[in-house]
């Protein structure tokens, strides 16, 4: 069996050591052939020789996507790879020791299947032990928190699309990426705004086609959250670009919901941006988290409508 495990970076070079750390760590047996690839993301040039200083286990290299943009790189990654299976994490997760050797025995054990995923554990760097605890209840998605649970989860047709998993922790035949490419219109983008969804979007996609894939229990990764994404603004600029994402789909359907939808929208934009004045002289962190990530959402939609002329 043939594996590649895929990073994509754009100047993380001080996290990066850390991946690249946990990923020399793995644990590779003799029935698996597995590689180590980073796609260069319009960041700073790296070598393999960098690289090779902390992956010592793996042959390792490096590919270079000058165009910015987190689904651009991915599929350029999958482009110019060979394998049966891509195992996706991003450039601030470590990962455990067996996290290859249980996706590999996940592939055998589910021959029939295109796409998996495992759990996904935000890991708040240098924060305060209650401030953490909300961020991760109340805005989970902002920090790709994912759980799957003690057994393993068949992914189908009849599974809501909010358990498909997460680009931090996922795995794909190979095959199946090249005739299902990630969406270049979505993931982060070069002018800041976040707009996630490129892995849901695919995954749809393949369900949609007649395929199926498995969460897989107890392998997680641990997602390293800079101090600077722990803030309330980054809650709120994340919700934005979920918000004018969901707008710009909702804008194409021409649909009567969303015509009401471009009037409620800036409406309930301004009670929430009145409830953070009020939630900012009270204690409940969980609340103001809330309030923070729905004023986002809605304004994110309100920038959408505004600009549609009228009708």
């Amino acid at each position: 069996m043939r594996i590649v495990i895929v990073v994509c970076t754009h100047n993380q070079p001080d996290n990066m050591v850390a991946t690249l750390a946990s990923v020399g760590r793995l644990t590779v047996t003799s029935s698996v052939a597995c590689s180590f690839t980073v796609v260069n993301n319009a960041a700073a040039n790296m070598c393999s020789s960098e690289l090779e200083a902390h992956v010592k286990t793996l042959p390792t290299s490096v590919l270079h996507e000058p165009t910015p943009g987190l689904s651009i790189a991915r599929n350029t990654g999958v482009s110019q790879i060979d394998a049966d299976y891509v195992i996706f994490t991003d450039d601030d997760v470590t990962v455990p020791a067996d996290w290859l050797a249980r996706y590999a025995a996940a592939f055998r054990r589910y021959p029939d299947a295109v796409f998996f995923g495992s759990d996904v554990v935000p890991v708040f760097a240098d924060a305060d032990a209650s401030w953490a605890r909300a961020l991760s209840r109340s805005a989970g998605s902002c920090f790709a928190r994912f759980r799957v649970g003690a057994r393993d989860r068949k992914i189908d047709t009849q599974t809501n699309p909010r358990f498909y998993p997460f680009g931090a922790n996922m795995a794909f035949r190979l095959d199946m990426l090249r005739q299902f490419r990630f969406d270049e219109s979505l993931g982060r983008q070069p002018d800041g705004l976040v707009l996630s969804g490129e892995e849901t979007k695919l995954i749809g996609e393949m369900v949609a086609a007649g395929h199926r894939g498995y969460l897989i229990a107890d392998n997680p990764v641990n997602h390293c959250i800079a101090p600077s994404r722990q803030t309330l603004e980054y809650v709120r600029r994340y919700y934005y670009g979920q918000g004018w994402l969901q707008a710009s789909i909702a804008v194409r359907t021409q649909g009567w919901t969303m015509k009401a939808d471009r009037v409620l929208s800036p409406v309930v934009a301004y009670l929430f941006r009145q409830a953070q004045t009020v939630a900012g002289n009270l204690p409940g962190k969980n609340l103001r988290i809330w309030i923070e990530r729905q004023h986002g959402h809605f304004s994110g939609r309100t920038a959408v409508f505004r600009d549609l002329p009228r009708t």
